[in-house]
């Protein structure tokens, strides 16, 4: 019997399976899909690199403290993909008219967290980092499981049991304790059938999403009459418009 199954092998579902073989635990790190895999960003915050220093330094995985500063990130993993965060770029933009930087800069809005790349945050390119998670836990000693289809969970005393598929064959698992790391709507919310209820006050909102390639730099295209406080590209670069943004 295993002390810990994880479903879902994202950022939050590896790093909980690196954590608990720290621990001495024997783990299974149960994933959907394979990797390496799209999945949406996200860019970090200097909460999020103070929490992830902590993990690497408390749980002994020093290859996963570099990935919290831009700078000791290309240093320790150039073979991942990132970019530097160095603060919060918007520019407000209005239908069916070029952008023409206001002189009085009503139009923007720049916050530089970061005074120079090295210890910048971090945008992710999650298909390389969410892979290279995986592997490390894998290294570490946990099992890895792809391509897993759940279709039941039963709980009894001292033990959950998990029973599916694996690439179209059954898979039996059993384990002391179960973590659900796969998201809204996970699995664990589908096997129990957990109702769902609305927040009523929340705005209802949409999102469309992707990766581009080959797209000119804002600096490029506008070029600022004055020296911004930081490279507004290397940053959480927003174009806002009524009701939305990009």
């Amino acid at each position: 019997m295993l002390d810990l199954a994880v479903i879902g092998s994202g950022p939050g579902g590896a790093l909980t399976a690196l954590v608990a073989r720290s621990l001495g635990l024997e783990v299974a790190l149960l994933e959907r899909g394979t990797h390496p895999r799209f999945a949406i960003g996200e860019s970090s915050t200097p909460m999020a690199n103070i929490l992830l220093e902590g993990l690497a330094r408390r749980y002994a995985l020093p290859r996963l403290e570099p990935l919290a500063r831009y700078g000791t990130w290309k240093r320790a993993h150039p073979e991942l993909g990132v970019g530097p965060k160095r603060g919060f770029s918007f520019y407000f933009h209005v239908a069916g008219r070029r952008f023409e930087q206001r002189g009085d800069r009503a139009d923007q809005l720049l916050a530089e967290a970061s005074p120079h790349h090295d210890v910048a945050d971090v945008h992710w390119y999650r298909a390389d980092v969410d892979h290279f998670l995986v592997r490390e836990a894998e290294a570490a000693g946990a099992l890895y499981l792809d391509r897993v289809e759940l279709q039941s969970f039963a709980h009894s005393a001292g033990a959950c049991r998990l029973e599916g598929t694996r690439s179209g064959r059954p898979l039996n698992l059993e384990a002391r304790f179960v973590v659900d790391a796969s998201g809204p709507r996970g699995a664990m919310s589908r096997l129990l059938v957990l109702p769902e209820s609305s927040f009523p006050a929340f705005a209802r909102t949409q999102a469309l999403f992707t990766h581009f390639t080959g797209v000119q730099r804002w600096a490029d295209v506008h070029p600022d009459r004055e020296p911004p406080p930081y490279p507004v590209d290397d940053a959480a670069l927003h174009h806002v418009f009524d009701g939305g943004w990009i």
